[in-house]
């Protein structure tokens, strides 16, 4: 039955074209020694898609493959985005595997910027373009994409965090490797935590969820940047746009955020975040960030102990990269 409906969604994601990147699919373990914070009943698996296998990996790679898939339909030459981030780092790379020129603005000035990111960024062969005046970096992306496409390049914007109708698709096609775990193993997850910044994680997945009629499972987005209500119109928004294109049903109310570990928001590591490092380092020797996965653990962490889970069989966490934290 699970298997049905997995590939349920291998058929709805069938015409929209793709590039290979990601080593899929991760691996899904437990976490013994988290788990032993639980009941006897209750297990915690992580899915490692910290290891997805190309540049410096994590969910923005899954995303990568069906973004660039369809740039590359449209004959696009040229990316342009915004930020030097756990996105773009990973846009560089994977957009010059894919033979396209890559421009990317990155606020402030050069010697301000996290000195192993500069390196990293710069061995891609992307352009970068710093901008000292971070109030003038929409005017500054939009006068270069004016000037590529006047000396005749085919440009593509690139969307903060990969978070628009075909990333989403992603994490869709990522829901569907969950169920085929669950049918292979016979474990049913029951909640789902991952990190939810730029919404399209988070959106894929509910949609995932809709599509293979998985009532039982509840799909938990730590917010790592917005408050809840700021963060769940964004998910609702996208999981809307993205369901009407592919034509499938979608209920709004199955999306839940979890603000109360936001601490300062993005970029900013919490205290909870920093100590959740360390203790699933020491314990479950997973390597987080502190500023996703860091967060997700913090409230795993508080969940165990409050209570939370109690009610609880089966728990999976969603390790969705952030280089270690080593890059900001």
């Amino acid at each position: 039955m699970r298997q049905n409906a997995a590939n349920a969604i291998r058929d709805l994601l069938r015409p929209h074209p793709t590039v290979t990147l990601a080593i899929k699919p991760t691996p899904i373990h437990t976490m013994n020694a988290f788990s032993a914070r639980l009941g006897p009943k209750q297990r915690a698996w992580v899915m490692r898609d910290d290891l997805t296998g190309f540049g410096l990996g994590g969910n923005k790679v899954r995303k990568l493959e069906y973004i660039l898939g369809n740039a590359l339909t449209q004959e696009v030459d040229t990316l342009v985005a915004g930020g030097a981030c756990s996105f773009t780092r990973n846009a560089a790379a994977a957009g010059s595997a894919m033979g396209l020129d890559v421009h990317l603005l990155i606020p402030g000035r050069e010697a301000d910027q996290n000195a192993l990111s500069r390196e990293y960024l710069a061995n891609t062969g992307a352009h970068l373009h710093y901008v000292a005046d971070q109030q003038r970096l929409a005017d500054s992306q939009r006068d270069l994409v004016h000037t590529l496409r006047t000396d005749g390049r085919n440009v593509q914007e690139l969307v903060p965090g990969g978070s628009d109708m075909i990333g989403t698709l992603a994490y869709i096609e990522a829901f569907a490797e969950i169920v085929e775990g669950m049918a292979r193993t016979g474990v049913v997850f029951d909640r789902i935590y991952h990190a939810s910044g730029s919404a399209a994680t988070q959106a894929g997945l509910v949609l995932g969820k809709a599509i293979c009629r998985c009532e039982g499972t509840r799909v938990i987005g730590i917010a790592i940047s917005q408050p809840t209500g700021v963060q769940t119109k964004r998910v609702v928004s996208l999981a809307v746009a993205t369901a009407d294109m592919l034509g499938v049903d979608f209920d709004p109310a199955t999306v839940f955020i979890d603000d109360r570990y936001l601490g300062d928001g993005y970029p900013i590591p919490s205290a909870a975040s920093r100590h959740a490092v360390e203790v699933f380092a020491r314990e479950d020797g997973l390597l987080f960030d502190p500023v996703y996965v860091g967060k997700v653990g913090a409230a795993l962490l508080d969940h165990a102990c409050n209570g939370e889970l109690d009610d609880t069989g089966n728990v999976l966490l969603i390790h969705t990269g952030g280089n270690a934290g080593v890059y900001y």
